[in-house]
């Protein structure tokens, strides 16, 4: 096999077809400089945030500003109960809807870290009763990637939750005077699986799907051998400390809940909105968390360095997590990585999710090269008024925040011509010597060879930190992600999802 084609493989396999943007380098600003600059746009938050309260009639916003690894604005507005005068606060509990996503697909990122699962294993291979029907030739089998990133061609929602749908737009329509019809539980969603048509070429753009994320839940579930509910709560919001966050609700927490509101006109009435009920809706959007919780999920994204014992998942990982999987559509701003969602806010490269239900609104969105991020939710959805009302104030406040530390900050681009080619210089193994790559250098490029493949010797260039793509690659897309030990020595390498340890140096 040519070696052109061995580097086509690999970047069809991992990152979908083409258009992957180099990830960018960091800023020199460090987060107190950053602190500093961004102080006086802290100050004014306050009044700016009871504004847009009042003015698109949000009953309640809790919001967190994250600063790498600090919380540097935190405060809630409004009521999280009318009727009862309960002001919300910072600990005050909201259902975050399809956030609830990010986390389904870092649960698969940390099991494909594990090596319990591949990134690109069927679908049908932990669900077969997954057996979808495509109108396009060639169709290949549905992969997990696939699922976690928009790809598949899947539908919004399956067949059988049609009436959920159109119960949700009865109840909008009608000012809440029809009854809710929710998702139908797990079973039947399987049961129905066999019957799922797809509706769009797969492996090409990317078109949200709930369904997507909630047979992926369910896949995971079967590969891991733990309820999903179980698994996160056990294996990511515990070790992060997210411990006002799960599925469910105790008595206690309950106290905690923001009750939820729609106001579907400037001059309508309040409505209470309808208790939400999960079925299958919660691969893709059960989760309950308040803006604290969620700011410790957003610091995690910004880190870097070598894996600690407390960390859910790699550098390397996140990076893939939050590199875009599918083709650049013109006139689109946005993809979606692995859960995330790669847009660009105010002109800045930035990974956001939202999370709507009927009576809340959840939003979080950060840029990572500055490690600044936003979480804001709200207890009201006004989806026939400003449904995006929520989301819309997060932006333009983290929008103002980068450009503010863009703007006081030298233009410090990566240098390549800087890196040390020989830190990286090695024998990396993966566990049980299943596999080996050699590294070196050959004409002032890293070299690396597959040892057990004899004609898989390629040449690679750096794009970032400890990051570095194949030296013919046009588009620059990272491939190889060296990660080093606290004392600064590279200990490892990520390749097409597995961890090579260093052997011999």
């Amino acid at each position: 096999m040519r070696r052109f084609a061995w580097r086509h493989f690999i970047l069809l396999l991992f990152f979908g077809l083409s258009g992957v943007c180099a990830l960018s380098a960091n800023l020199s600003a460090d987060s107190r400089e950053a602190k500093e600059i961004i102080a006086p746009i802290l100050a004014n938050l306050s009044e700016r945030v009871t504004t847009a309260v009042a003015r698109d009639r949000l009953v309640s916003v809790s919001m967190a500003v994250i600063l790498d690894t600090e919380v540097v604005f935190s405060q809630a507005f409004g009521y999280t109960d009318i009727e009862q005068q309960r002001r919300a606060t910072p600990s005050t509990i909201y259902p975050i809807g399809s956030i609830t996503k990010v986390f389904t697909a870092t649960m698969l990122a940390q099991l494909s870290e594990r090596g319990i699962i591949n990134l690109e294993d069927p679908v049908e291979k932990y669900l077969p009763e997954y057996q979808p029907h495509s109108r396009y030739v060639g169709t290949q089998p549905t992969t997990l990637r696939q699922l976690a990133a928009h790809t598949s061609g899947l539908p919004r929602d399956a067949p059988v939750n049609f009436w959920c749908d159109f119960a949700g737009f009865s109840w909008l329509v009608t000012g809440g005077q029809t009854p809710m019809t929710w998702y139908v539980d797990c079973e039947t969603l399987l049961q129905s699986l066999d019957q799922i048509e797809l509706l769009y070429s797969p492996e090409v753009y990317a078109h949200y799907s709930n369904l997507g994320m909630q047979i992926l839940g369910m896949a995971l579930e079967r590969a891991s051998g733990k309820p999903l509910v179980e698994y996160i709560e056990h294996e990511i919001l515990d070790p992060l400390g997210m411990n006002s966050s799960g599925f469910s609700i105790d008595n206690d927490q309950r106290q905690r809940l923001a009750r939820g509101y729609v106001c579907t006109g400037p001059e309508a009435p309040m409505l209470n909105a309808p208790p939400y009920e999960l079925g299958c809706a919660l691969y893709s959007g059960g989760l309950f968390s308040t803006t604290a919780d969620l700011a410790r999920f957003l610091s995690f994204q910004f880190h870097e360095g070598q894996k600690e014992d407390t960390d859910i998942l790699s550098t390397g990982t996140l990076l893939r997590m939050r590199t875009p999987q599918s083709i650049h559509q013109p006139g689109v701003h946005s993809s979606y990585g692995l859960g995330w969602g790669v847009v660009r806010i105010g002109g800045h490269k930035a990974i956001e999710h939202n999370g709507a239900l009927l009576g809340y609104h959840a939003h979080v969105s950060a840029v990572p090269e500055l490690k600044l991020g936003i979480v804001a939710f709200s207890n009201t959805k006004n989806f026939l008024w400003k449904p995006d009302a929520c989301k819309a104030l997060a932006r333009s406040i983290l929008t103002d925040l980068a450009d503010a530390i863009y703007a006081a900050s030298p233009d410090d681009t990566f240098d390549v011509s800087l890196v040390n080619l020989d830190a990286y210089m090695g024998t990396y193994t993966l566990p049980g010597n299943v596999a080996h790559l050699m590294v070196s250098i050959v004409q002032d490029r890293l070299f690396v060879d597959l040892v057990e493949v004899d004609d898989f010797a390629e040449s690679f260039e750096p794009v970032d930190r400890h990051t570095f793509c194949f030296a013919s690659d046009p588009q620059r897309t990272p491939v190889l992600f060296f990660e080093p030990a606290a004392n600064g020595e590279i200990a490892s390498v990520r390749f097409l999802s597995h961890t090579f340890r260093i052997q011999d140096r």
